[in-house]
């Protein structure tokens, strides 16, 4: 699997599938300013929870060295082969922010952090288990939460997100279809039973893409209807679930179905991890081969990276329909059919 990343060293023990993600989860946060004390995250210390924290410089001097921590882990991330070391600075300058910042608390961060500290702390053995246990955690606890709160139950809780805080015009009328409050209840159930059982399907990887369909259903609703993404959160969320994928070592071009286009042509010229088995030209080019020759090649490094970015543009300017419908199309093409490969026995370092 060392073919999916143009930087990875054999004997190294960090899953490729890992190293993939949070290179990609490191890009996004650039573009979009979301890391410690910038972005959603807040402006820097404030009342801090652990005192010691509070006794560490002056506050400019606290704060800028939590960002030379973010963005040197950063640069280890993207620059270098210290992927580990990298992802355990990006991981501690996170969880120090919201440590040391009490109206920085803040749950997309925090699981923005845990995904590279998961990295950081994985290796051959544990694969991408880390990262898989940490989504199952935190759908657990999140469920946990709702199941000991009479308002999620009574449907208090949804109509006040919902009616109250975001006056979202069309669940108030499909809202009024039905006698007061029930349509808020069944969704408060909804999302209990939907967290609960996202959280058992993740404990085993045969059922991993069914736990990823049932995260759709859960998440892009509250998107689209909130027009949130909840700062780094859906991202980081995508990323996860992505490294627990497979992921093919050779991209191979079919003469009958792709196309020998300058999309092949240009990936070639980047190929630095020998991953593209070459591609004779083809005289029967068409707008249907380019489309099955763009969905062959996805899972190479360049067209990742172009898709992060897309992602990034996609949340800055607000086009969170456009963003929704990637994330369906590519979970749909790309990780829906793997869910007959996930029931086979698995290598304990392998997805």
């Amino acid at each position: 699997m060392h073919h999916l990343n143009p930087f990875y060293v054999k004997g190294k023990t960090v899953a490729p599938e890992l190293v993939l993600a949070v290179r990609m989860l490191a890009v996004y946060l650039l573009l979009t300013g979301e890391f410690p004390f910038n972005g959603n995250q807040g402006g820097g210390r404030f009342y801090p929870l652990i005192e010691l924290l509070g006794q560490l410089g002056t506050d400019e001097q606290f704060n800028l060295g939590v960002r030379m921590l973010f963005l040197s882990g950063i640069g280890l991330l993207l620059f270098s082969r210290f992927v580990r070391i990298g992802a355990l600075g990006v991981g501690l300058a996170f969880v120090t922010g919201l440590l040391s910042c009490q109206i920085c608390i803040s749950v997309a961060h925090l699981f923005t952090g845990c995904v590279f500290l998961c990295t950081a702390l994985s290796n051959h053995i544990t694969g991408t288990d880390l990262v898989r246990f940490q989504l199952a955690v935190l759908y657990l606890g999140a469920d946990l939460n709702k199941v000991f709160d009479p308002d999620w139950w009574s449907g208090a809780s949804m109509e006040t997100l919902l009616v109250t805080k975001h006056q979202i015009a069309s669940y108030m009328k499909a809202a009024s279809i039905f006698p007061r409050g029930f349509l808020s209840q069944m969704m408060g159930i909804g999302v209990i039973v939907l967290q609960i059982s996202i959280a058992i399907l993740l404990l085993r990887r045969a059922t991993i893409i069914y736990a990823m369909l049932l995260a759709l259903v859960l998440h892009l609703p509250m998107v689209l209807l909130m027009h949130m993404t909840f700062g780094p959160f859906l991202f980081a969320l995508v990323t996860a679930y992505g490294s627990l994928l497979t992921w093919p070592r050779r991209l191979a071009c079919d003469n009958r179905l792709h196309s020998s286009s300058l999309l092949v042509k240009g990936l070639t010229l980047l190929d630095f991890n020998g991953q593209i088995s070459p591609c004779a030209s083809n005289a029967k080019e068409s707008p249907m081969r380019w489309l099955r020759t763009g969905l062959r090649y996805m899972a190479h490094p360049a067209m990742l990276l172009s898709m992060t970015v897309l992602a990034a543009a996609l949340v800055r300017y607000g086009q969170l329909i456009p963003l929704t419908l990637v994330v369906v199309a590519a979970f749909w093409l790309y990780a829906w059919p793997q869910r007959k490969r996930l029931r086979k026995v698995l290598s304990p370092a392998g997805l």
